[in-house]
């Protein structure tokens, strides 16, 4: 389908998309709208879809013909314009359906006015200046790791006299109800619960901070609207909580015996050890990331563009019903997390808006490099990337791209690889400041071609503990 369209730009990030389709594809269309009809039309003495097209227009006249051309065709014209056009909507268009006239053997013409997402050409994205990145790994990174292990290997033991504090431990009793009435999993003994913990509803670990063995505390949480139990959404539930005791972490002593209950190490010094290389490995991945980030939000600040309002609302809103959902899941009614991060909705929305503008603009660039550079990702790329992270997830690839293509998600996902690409060109040809021009990713200068060979950089890697055999 080859369309003769034109762009009229209104205001920014507003235009109208002019098309005109050829006469041939019309007729191509009315064909196509008879033998439609004709299978839906019963007319004596034919049987269905069989019809001869001058009964049916006889009959029908060429309005409603003409009707089903435009229902039937128009969202393809316009999906193809703006294809041609290569700009994006971001909202429904505006399409005057009855100014549209259609008549055989003429070219469609039609108007659509649309908001869109802006595009920027962005030109010296090449020599960004860097702060180099500090990858050097301290003993009290070392510790930091080492003690996270010891935390998993923590036993709890009975704080007499102290109150709970935050990170301590209580054992308690409790019995719940709304209005009077008990409700499933309203009641328990001996129940542990972390104070501070976000797995808890926050009336909770009000009450309890301050608190000591054998005092008894009354409870009250606003259960959400979206409470999976109707009865339940939106209402009050009283819960009499007893502490039973009051219990902090032990953590074990760090030596030969820990490494080797702990890990697959002897002593404890071969295990500092794999930490230190592991951690060094994950501050080169970290230092690797810093220097692209650095470099696209530089570029992406300096960008003189504005991004509609509609997209700013329509990511905070989404961003709004995603914690929304993820806080019911927990049994937590988004006011209640908002009093206890002493947070309002307004000022949530408008931290949402912010970090909305900045995404944006970060991918109004990685597009424009994408464009300039002509990177492109090969399929070969696509299959080692699905099967790379269909086997974190644990999951076979076929699996994974199926999800992918039963959602609709596979050009989404490519796209996203190949702004990965984009990122990791911006960080190769990012320079170091104040160090002469030196290549902050410490290579020559890299050819496009070059560029676009190279594989989809995996997730930010983190340092993991050591594993027993």
């Amino acid at each position: 389908m080859a369309l003769k369209v034109e762009l009229e730009e209104l205001e920014p990030n507003k235009v109208t998309v002019k098309v005109e389709v050829p006469a041939e594809d019309i007729k191509k269309a009315i064909d196509r709208a008879f033998r439609d009809l004709a299978r839906e039309v019963a007319v004596p003495g034919f049987r269905k879809g069989k019809v001869p097209r001058r009964v049916l227009q006889a009959r029908l006249g060429m309005e409603p013909i003409y009707e089903e051309v435009k229902q039937s065709n128009l969202p393809d014209y316009y999906a193809e314009a703006l294809k041609q056009l290569g700009i994006e909507p971001i909202a429904e268009p505006e399409i005057e359906l009855d100014e549209i006239e259609i008549e055989e053997g003429k070219p469609l013409l039609f108007d659509a006015t649309v908001e869109i997402k802006p595009r920027v050409e962005v030109e010296n994205y090449k020599g960004v200046e860097v702060e180099k990145p500090n990858e050097e790994v301290t003993e009290e990174d070392i510790k930091r790791v080492l003690d996270g292990m010891r935390d998993k290997f923590a036993t709890l033991e009975v704080a007499s006299g102290k109150t709970l504090a935050e990170g301590d431990f209580a054992l308690i009793d409790y019995e719940g109800s709304v209005n009077n009435e008990p409700f499933e999993g309203s009641s328990g003994n001996d129940f542990m619960l972390e104070v501070g913990s976000q797995e808890i509803w926050p009336e909770f670990n009000k009450e309890l901070s301050g608190k000591r063995k054998g005092d008894i505390l009354d409870v009250k949480v606003k259960m959400p609207e979206q409470y999976p139990v109707e009865n339940m959404a939106g209402q009050t539930a009283s819960f009499k909580v007893i502490v039973k005791e009051v219990k902090v972490k032990k953590l074990p002593e760090a030596g030969d015996d820990f490494a080797k209950e702990a890990s697959k190490f002897d002593t404890l010094d071969e295990l500092k050890a794999d930490i230190r290389t592991r951690l060094e490995e994950a501050k080169k991945s970290q230092a690797e990331e810093s220097v692209r980030m650095q470099a696209l939000e530089y570029i992406a600040k300096q960008l003189d563009v504005q991004i509609p309002e509609k997209m700013l609302h329509d990511y905070a809103h989404q961003r709004e019903q995603e914690l929304e959902a993820r806080l019911a899941g927990r049994g937590i009614s988004l006011d209640s997390y908002l009093k206890a991060m002493d947070y309002t909705e307004k000022r949530m929305e408008e931290e949402f808006e912010e970090e909305a503008e900045r995404l944006i603009r970060n991918e109004l660039v990685l597009e424009s490099v994408i464009r300039s550079e002509g990177i492109e990702v090969s399929d070969e790329e696509v299959k080692d990337e699905i099967e790379r992270l269909a086997a974190m997830l644990g999951i076979k690839p076929e699996d994974y791209r199926a999800a992918l293509d039963k959602r609709g998600s596979m050009e989404e996902f490519q796209e996203e690889l190949s702004q990965q690409k984009a990122l990791k060109f911006l960080g190769e040809h990012a320079v170091f400041a104040g160090e002469g021009g030196n290549k902050a990713a410490g290579k020559g200068e890299a050819e496009p071609e070059e560029a676009e060979e190279k594989e989809p950089e995996a997730a930010e890697a983190t340092a993991e503990e050591p594993q027993e055999d």
